[in-house]
């Protein structure tokens, strides 16, 4: 191929030219299409620049175009198949009780789908609910006619298959979300986000924890205000739930009863790294002997790091007693039933312990690279419910000093004012009956 300037100057304007169409193509024709753009953008990063800088840089802006319209393009090609499986069960008749649950991000069904579901059940709804999680992921032709024959498909995270699908007229996809409240940037909020991308652009609905947080939503999926549906979070409907937060104190105290009777520091901090693959948290950030002793023998410290984060914690003799490392609970939200305060730095956390009622301190020794890479919705000051400290010297005294207060209470107006124990029932009054 000829990969002179003037042949990519040609590929160019034949691409940005036929831009809109590529975004129409699928099956077949589409991975035609991509393939062959994308040849011609691998052939130019290896064509020596002959140009002032002005012309490379109009180069590039260029390609970053063929780039943009290639996205969708690619997204469709990638499930070719299974968008002319959707469209071919289209055919078959949609029900407008059916709600089908698809999570692949867990393993299994949990969250809020596993609360909505379980609201529904408990009160003898009548809802026809099939589960796609884990294990209960069928074959794509059974998954294709379970999307086609469902008025309501409910998803909680990032699912890349329903993005590419046109769904059927009066068709519901809903996202739940895993998440609530709004602290680090996501989907398009981020800098670095294709903006030309299909990734959540086809939700008819979003839920989200408040109201004053739809419009970033609403930015971060890019999709209108109005589809925005401020409900609050299913999932902590639970922690109304006198019975079930009994039972999950009874069950870690009789597990673990060196607890019973100590002040409880829940220290959960988020990890460091790109992903699963390299994910840490930096031990020189948190000395668990000296945290511990600083505190006194009144307190235990409970150890939550993040499940990307598979090393062990290493927890000298001298404090075993009353340093605990609960990684592997399954679920921090009953650890925060028996918590007194929260240590954490950049996790999502805060909103769970915030609809408890905990007090908590925020410490970030590495808070202006973190802010760097990812950011945040607002300064991070608003986040602390009272308290942000950035040594570890500072650390004990802060934590001796928490307390609920009225910075904790305008933070819960904020960002999870509606999580109330009735999130569950304003999800199905809202989402389902309205669209029956």
């Amino acid at each position: 191929m000829n990969t002179s300037g003037e042949a990519a100057d040609q590929v160019v304007r034949m691409s940005l030219e036929v831009g809109e169409a590529a975004l129409k193509i699928s099956g077949t024709g589409a991975k035609h299409l991509a393939v062959m753009l994308y040849a011609v953008l691998k052939a130019k990063k290896k064509t020596k620049a002959h140009h002032s800088p002005m012309r490379r840089k109009q180069r590039r802006k260029k390609m970053s175009k063929i780039k943009s319209a290639l996205y969708p393009v690619l997204q469709r090609a990638r499930y070719a198949e299974f968008i002319s499986k959707f469209e071919k069960a289209k055919k078959q008749p949609m029900a407008d009780n059916k709600i089908l649950m698809y999570s692949t991000s867990k393993g299994r069904l949990g969250g809020n789908l596993l609360a909505i579901k379980n609201y529904i059940e408990k009160n003898g709804l009548d809802y026809d609910i099939t589960v796609a999680a884990g294990e209960d992921i069928p074959p794509a032709d059974k998954l294709a006619s379970l999307m086609a024959q469902s008025k309501f498909i409910l998803v909680d995270d990032y699912e890349p298959l329903v993005y590419v699908l046109r769904l059927r007229e009066n068709q519901h996809l809903v996202q739940v979300w895993h998440a609530m409240g709004a602290f680090k940037r996501f989907g398009y909020g981020r800098a670095s986000a294709e903006k030309n991308s299909l990734t959540h652009k086809n939700y008819t609905e979003a839920i989200v924890s408040s109201p004053e947080i739809a419009p970033i939503y609403a930015e971060a999926f890019g999709i209108g205000e109005s589809r925005i549906k401020p409900i609050g979070t299913p999932r902590t409907d639970v922690f109304f739930d006198c019975d079930y937060v009994a039972a999950a104190k009874e069950r870690l105290y009789s597990q673990y009863p060196l607890l019973r009777g100590k002040k409880i520091c829940l220290f959960a901090p988020t990890f460091r790294g790109a992903n699963v693959h390299d994910a840490e948290y930096p031990e020189s950030f948190f000395d668990c002997e000296k945290f511990a002793n600083a505190l006194g023998t009144d307190w235990a410290v409970i150890i939550k790091m993040h499940p990307f984060i598979k090393k062990p914690v290493q927890i000298p003799k001298s404090v075993s007693n009353r340093v605990f490392d609960l990684s592997t609970e399954r679920e921090i939200n009953d650890i925060l039933f028996i918590t007194d305060v929260l240590v954490t730095d950049y996790s999502s956390v805060i909103f769970e312990n915030a609809v408890i009622g905990n007090a908590c301190v925020l410490y970030a020794p590495d808070l202006e690279q973190y802010t760097d890479g990812r950011g945040f919705y607002f300064d991070y000051s608003d986040y602390s419910c009272g308290s942000v400290v950035y040594s570890f010297s500072e650390l004990p005294q802060a934590v001796l000093a928490a307390k609920p207060g009225e910075a904790q209470r305008k933070f819960k107006e904020r960002f999870v004012s509606l999580c109330d124990g009735n999130s569950s029932a304003r999800f199905v009054e809202t989402i389902l009956e309205s669209k029956k």
